[in-house]
């Protein structure tokens, strides 16, 4: 199934109950746009959606995790189309170890990201390795294929609480660890590689991946019982 894409860009807000775009179209009255649920009242599909967590969109489309199954279910939505697409679960035997029992606040869709190559227009849901996986493989998944895919990435297991970053058909993810890293993963060669380090303190530990002017940055902090600082560190070399 080929999702079709939305060329015009709209903000999306996520809350704990539903989705809603910012619509563009500006009236006449207002000089705002003007908030749109995607899922409005008690219908089957705001049923079915709400209890999905947001992992990305590109495009228009939207990645979503129902983290209720193993391993975590994921839907591709385009709204303004109404294409919707299932995509096979992810394989589990062997895969996983029991869901939460180390860590029990982290969640399954916390491991994925959602990206799209402009050169091959390609979009891909990557599912990194992390403390939860008996592998340290990535399961790949490509739009207009059949199944998941693994490619090898040793000693890349994932921090899950900094985050994962996909910009410019690539994902990001800091390693766990004392000797943290930020690898990345190319979706177009499908090559997994640590970048080049960021000017991060030892004694400050990533605590959040983001972007900054379409660079890559890490947020620190020093932060004890709530008292310290927080910086955000980019690589000026870096850019998307």
């Amino acid at each position: 199934m080929e999702m079709k894409q939305c060329r015009d860009a709209m903000p999306l807000v996520v809350t704990t109950e539903s989705v809603y775009v910012l619509d563009s179209q500006e009236s006449s009255s207002s000089k705002a746009g003007t908030p749109r649920e995607l899922w409005p009242g008690r219908t089957a599909a705001c049923n079915i959606y709400k209890t999905m967590e947001v992992i990305g969109a590109c495009n228009g489309v939207l990645c979503l995790c129902d983290d209720a199954r193993p391993g975590g279910a994921i839907t591709l939505l385009n709204p303004a189309t109404a294409d919707i697409l299932a995509l096979p679960p992810i394989l589990c035997a062997g895969l996983f170890r029991r869901h939460n029992t180390r860590r029990p606040g982290r969640s399954w869709h916390q491991a994925y990201s959602f990206g799209y190559h402009h050169a091959t227009g390609q979009y891909k849901v990557v599912h990194v390795p992390c403390f939860f996986k008996t592998k340290e493989t990535l399961q790949v998944f490509t739009l207009g294929e059949a199944t998941w895919r693994e490619v090898p990435a040793p000693d890349a297991r994932c921090r899950l609480d900094a985050g994962l970053v996909s910009v410019n058909g690539a994902t990001y993810w800091v390693t766990e660890g004392s000797k943290e890293k930020i690898m990345s993963f190319d979706h177009q060669s499908e090559q997994v590689r640590s970048t080049k380090p960021l000017p991060v303190s030892a004694r400050r530990p990533i605590c959040q991946l983001t972007l900054v002017h379409r660079r890559l940055s890490a947020a620190t902090s020093d932060q004890i019982y709530g008292c310290g600082s927080i910086e955000v560190i980019f690589n000026p070399e870096m850019r998307f």
